[in-house]
């Protein structure tokens, strides 16, 4: 069987079943065994069901293929996850496979490093040159000199990697990525004995209060919680969900809620324990709940007696009679639950505060509950442990590490407070496996570009957006458009010509071999016909969406848990020099930077500021006007690590001592839509001690500087706010 005929056939007959009656007649569903040239008509659709990779969440999507070309994503609405909805940055995946400055082939560097220049070179050398390397640390047994640096892996590539690692001889796999959830799984594990996530159960909860989740944009599964969330205030007749917003910024998020308390940086959780206190001492705890839990409501009285109302109004800035009345309405009003965002952990009592805001789930019976919280199904691979990043930039910088393996954009998501960036150019020979030339590519000797995903095999496991593990796959929709190789071909390839324990570890041919083997055990045990026709069943369906796993796991303090208690916030940089606190998000667009290359994405307004192709800082219109800052001028922000020059959004929705940038852009590399675009807040942050999980990234202190009016805004509706319109084509 052709492979063009095997994948129409994996991919077609479930879409079908699914787009039937949507179906327009200028589209047509056919099996893959039927060729290109065989009975296709021009302008006829056709549909396979896949998987979104652009972040951990995992939604299903539906490609729309017509003569050869992918024209359209859309979710897959039998995916329990996203059940037919897709973000803007799902959509605009598509943009990755035709991108005008994709890399079609190996490259070699011939000049100096980040000089962008490079030489092509066949598949045979590029291999010769890694394989080479990899002999070269066997020969000097000194194999602990690689090292490979990737996202967060799910499912059979990160399997993969730890054999070939492991096989190989060295430890130095670390995944990392500056908004992985880790900090909430380490919260989880100190309260609750378990290293999962939590499963929100927006839709049926009556009373919601964020700390910062910013769940519509980008916290865990936004596809699935923005869902949920109107299910919440839209899907019950005679019910609409009560939502309160804690933070110092109003986010989209935010926007959408009933109140609005912008608390101070870093007093989140003290105002948790204030409320936990007061709901104590009314006694409108649950008192089943507290004594499933093993606590006593007078232990927690006393542990909560520094947190009264007074002390708590005066850490947070807020308003005792506005506490009280959030407290009361979240006891009371139940189902209710609470949740914890980014701005709250990265803070420097960031674990402690999320503990303290889980103890209000617990006070509130919301554990194991509809319209509460539950564990979610925990994905496979490696944790994200920054310390094990600053292991490796350790190493990186004392010459132990001899070969770099970089997948994903390093140099530009990881803070520079790090050193890490420094560290690389210590490392004697690096490869990358980037399919545009970004940040990381230009600090690469060894470019072995990767397919698109819209080219590329592979299985997604959902990072917290189900109660139970589901499985989604992912298949080409087309064949690949230039001279790239997967990721996993390529380190196969690596191991069969190094031959030893890497050839003997992983024996197979290709990357989807080994993909259908590792789907073979979970789904029927072994391969053989029976794995075949269910294997096109799946590709049929975009995965797997049932679990035979046994009862849910269930959330119970864990006996040796200790009760949360945030010390006051520590911030970098003395106050009367930097008077304002800085707050970095994820971009609803970029979220870390790696949907800037994507035009459609920097020609989408910020929902909140209208912003488009820039990057901007906010500041309340009363700081503003003291510093003589009007819109859109140019404003330098510094802080004790650096400064930056970008234009000014006055923005009333903010605490006048906080001032706020997008993270997304400021890009060196990423091709023409990214390159040179904004700034990259990231170059301002310190590092502050938070813990070993994740740094306080937002404890950094800054001040600001009117610099001109020529801050060169530009926002949607502005004439200029189309001036690449002609380039956001495909």
């Amino acid at each position: 069987m052709k492979r063009r005929t095997f994948l129409q056939l994996s991919g077609m007959t479930a879409a079908g079943a699914l787009l039937a009656g949507c179906q327009s007649k200028n589209e047509k569903l056919i099996p893959y065994l039927i060729g290109p040239d065989e009975g296709v008509t021009p302008g006829r659709a056709t549909y396979y069901a896949s998987s979104c990779a652009f972040c951990p969440a995992g939604c299903g999507i539906l490609v729309r293929e017509s003569e050869g070309r992918a024209k359209k994503i859309e979710g897959n609405p039998d995916h329990p996850v996203n059940r037919g909805r897709l973000c803007a940055r799902g959509q605009a995946v598509l943009q990755e496979l035709y991108h005008p400055d994709r890399l079609q082939q190996p490259l070699k560097r011939s000049g100096a490093r980040g000089s962008g220049e490079f030489t092509r070179i066949t598949w045979a050398e590029g291999l010769g040159l890694l394989t080479a390397k990899l002999k070269e640390l066997q020969q000097e047994h000194s194999t602990d000199g690689l090292a490979l640096l990737t996202p967060q892996l799910s499912g059979s590539l990160a399997t993969l990697v730890t054999a070939f690692m492991r096989s190989f001889g060295s430890s130095r796999h670390v995944s990392y990525e500056l908004l992985a959830p880790d900090w909430l799984r380490l919260a989880d594990r100190q309260t609750f004995g378990q290293a999962g996530l939590p499963f929100y159960d927006l839709a049926e909860t009556r009373y919601l209060l964020s700390f910062g989740a910013d769940f519509v944009e980008n916290h865990l599964s936004p596809v699935q919680y923005g869902n949920a969330f109107g299910r919440m205030r839209q899907g019950r007749d005679t019910v609409r969900g009560h939502f309160t917003y804690i933070g110092g910024r109003m986010s989209l998020t935010c926007a959408s809620a009933d109140r609005w308390m912008p608390a101070r940086p870093g007093s989140e959780g003290a105002l948790a324990l204030g409320m936990a206190r007061l709901i104590l001492e009314e006694k409108l705890h649950d008192k089943s709940a507290l004594a499933a839990n093993g606590l006593r409501p007078e232990e927690l009285l006393g542990r909560l007696k520094p947190y009264d109302l007074p002390r708590v109004a005066d850490m947070t800035g807020l308003a005792k009679e506005s506490i009280a009345e959030v407290a009361r309405e979240f006891a009371g009003t139940g189902p209710s639950l609470a949740l914890a965002g980014e701005s709250v952990a990265f803070q420097s009592n960031g674990p402690e505060s999320v503990r303290a805001i889980q103890l209000l789930n617990m006070l509130a019976g919301s554990l194991n509950r509809p319209g509460g919280i539950y564990p979610a199904a925990a994905p496979s691979g490696p944790d994200n442990s920054f310390t094990q990043l600053m292991a490796l930039i350790e190493s990186m910088q004392a010459g132990r590490i001899k070969l770099a393996l970089i997948k994903g954009d390093p140099v530009h998501a990881i803070p520079p407070a790090t050193g890490f960036q420094q560290a690389l150019d210590k490392v004697p020979f690096c490869v990358s496996f980037a399919t545009l030339l970004d940040d990381s590519a230009l600090q690469a000797d060894l470019i072995l570009p990767d397919h698109a995903a819209l080219e590329s095999w592979g299985d997604v496991e959902p990072l917290a957006g189900s109660r139970r593990p589901l499985y989604g796959l992912m298949q080409p929709v087309v064949m690949p458009l230039h001279d790239t190789r997967q990721f996993g071909d390529v380190l196969l390839a690596a191991a069969s010509q190094l031959g030893g324990a890497p050839a003997a570890a992983l024996p197979q041919k290709s990357w989807l071999e080994f993909l259908k083997g590792t789907v073979a055990k979970r789904v029927s045990g072994k391969m053989g016909e029976k794995f075949e026709a269910r294997w096109v069943d799946l590709l049929r369906r975009g995965g797997q969406f049932e679990s035979n796993r046994g009862p849910d796991n269930v959330y119970r303090r864990a006996s040796a848990s200790s009760l949360p208690d945030p010390a006051r916030p520590r911030f970098a940089g003395d106050e009367t020099q930097y008077p304002l606190h800085l707050q970095v998000y994820p971009s609803s667009a970029f979220t870390d930077g790696r949907g800037a290359p994507f035009p459609w994405l920097q020609q989408l307004p910020d929902p909140m500021s209208c912003v488009v192709w820039d990057s901007w800082i906010e500041i309340n219109p009363v700081t503003a006007a003291g510093l003589g800052i009007s819109q859109g001028d140019l404003v330098e922000v510094a802080s004790p690590r650096g400064s930056l020059r970008l234009p000014a959004v006055i923005y009333p929705g903010i605490r006048p001592d906080l001032v706020a940038i997008p993270l997304g852009q400021g890009h060196k590399g990423g091709g023409r839509y990214a390159r040179e675009r904004g700034v990259n807040p990231l170059a301002l942050l310190v590092l502050v001690e938070g813990s070993e999980h994740q740094p306080a990234w937002n404890a950094t202190r800054v001040r600001l500087t009117r610099v001109s009016k020529s801050g060169e805004l530009v926002t949607a509706g502005h004439p200029q706010g189309s001036y690449r319109s002609d380039l956001i084509g495909i």
